[in-house]
């Protein structure tokens, strides 16, 4: 029988969170904090438009329709604008088209795992850099990599990368002749977004803005690419036609609406309020939650697997074990509701997950919300 590529071979299926990834076992979740989505679900307006969608003809092929919208509510060229089937398909896209086998991709960690995959799936070398913005810039000039990509805010530790630090490596990249994916999947939960695009018409830099985060429409997988027309061009050439389907194209458009935005930056703020509380809270029960710029944050509790499987099996709570991240002593939970938060904070002082809580902190209580 004729076997598949080698790199196909070595390269394994990248874990993710949600509940779907429980398999038969997703009956028992009850709260999802494993996901960053916006709890509060879509804005109406939004929701109508994929409902509307034509089911009886193909998808426009060209996105013309969403890319246009972006294009006047990010006053960018349409040809600086790319519309596809979440950021994973860009991100699978933008490696496809740039990278063969051999070459370099440097990811700035810890990191979403699709980088990774969708490189090593082309044949390329991938190298993983931990630390500061600085670090990496370094990285880039030294290694001098085909790519490099860059999450901010990172997911999962919720922390962002300044702008002029940005700017700063984006004209490193320039000099290095490596294109730089810069990832804003995240950038509308954080506390000072650097808006779509943040390094506007940069050479070097391919910006992704997910739209499924802040406007909750995971179901339907819609994301942006906004960066150089040659880059743009280029990443057209290499996607499969009519991924985008017109639910995710009717979607997106809606996003672009005072109304859909308004509604997102309501709610988001509130997302990030609220994790800003249950942070505070977990550390007056003992645990070692990590400080975020965004509604998700990492707690530590010494065995993130264990964590996960008693949360699961004790209270019908999920939360994102980190441990492909390369941090199994970390769990990442996104805040919901101020009521599914308190079940939350009432489930992790009940179980006693980490070696280090306090024995005085295990007897808080969490105000209940009415």
């Amino acid at each position: 029988m004729i076997a598949p590529r080698p790199e196909l071979l070595a390269t394994p299926l990248a874990y993710h969170g949600g509940r779907h990834a429980l398999g038969d076992h997703v009956r028992l979740v009850k709260h999802d904090f494993s996901v960053c989505l916006n709890a509060y679900g879509p804005c109406d307006a939004v929701r109508d438009a994929a409902v509307r969608a034509r089911l009886d003809e193909y998808p426009d092929p060209e996105c013309l329709a969403p890319r246009r919208a972006a294009a006047e509510r990010w006053t960018r060229p349409i040809d600086e604008i790319a519309f596809g089937a979440g950021a994973a398909e860009l991100i699978f896209a933008v490696c496809f088209a740039y990278l063969r086998a051999g070459d370099t991709l440097l990811i700035a960690g810890p990191a979403f795992g699709e980088y990774e995959r969708a490189a090593r799936l082309c044949g390329a070398r991938v190298i993983t850099v931990l630390g500061a913005a600085t670090t990496f810039r370094a990285e880039v000039e030294h290694l001098r990599p085909r790519l490099a990509f860059l999450c901010s805010p990172n997911n999962p530790s919720g922390a962002c990368v300044a702008l002029d630090a940005l700017a700063a490596l984006a004209d490193s990249c320039t000099r290095c002749d490596t294109l730089l994916v810069l990832d804003q999947s995240y950038d509308a939960f954080a506390e000072r977004p650097t808006g779509t695009p943040a390094l506007r018409a940069h050479p070097s830099v391919l910006h992704l803005r997910s739209l499924t985060k802040e406007h909750a429409i995971a179901g339907v997988r819609a994301a942006f690419a906004v960066g150089p027309a040659g880059v743009i061009a280029a990443i057209e050439h290499a996607r499969v036609p009519w991924l985008a389907s017109s639910a995710a194209q009717g979607a997106a458009v809606a996003t672009m609406t005072d109304a859909a935005n308004g509604h997102a930056e309501r709610t988001v703020a509130l997302l990030r309020s609220s994790a800003a509380s249950l942070a505070d809270d977990c550390r007056r029960i003992g645990y070692d939650a990590r400080r975020s710029e965004t509604h998700f944050f990492l707690i530590r509790v010494g065995d993130a697997a264990r964590a996960r499987e008693v949360l699961l099996r004790t209270s019908g709570i999920l939360v994102r074990d980190c441990t492909s991240f390369g941090l199994p002593d970390s769990v990442r939970v996104a805040a919901r509701t101020p009521e599914e938060n308190d079940v939350l904070l009432a489930a992790l002082g009940a179980a006693d997950l980490a070696p280090f809580r306090t024995l005085a902190a295990t007897t808080f209580s969490p105000t209940k919300h009415d």
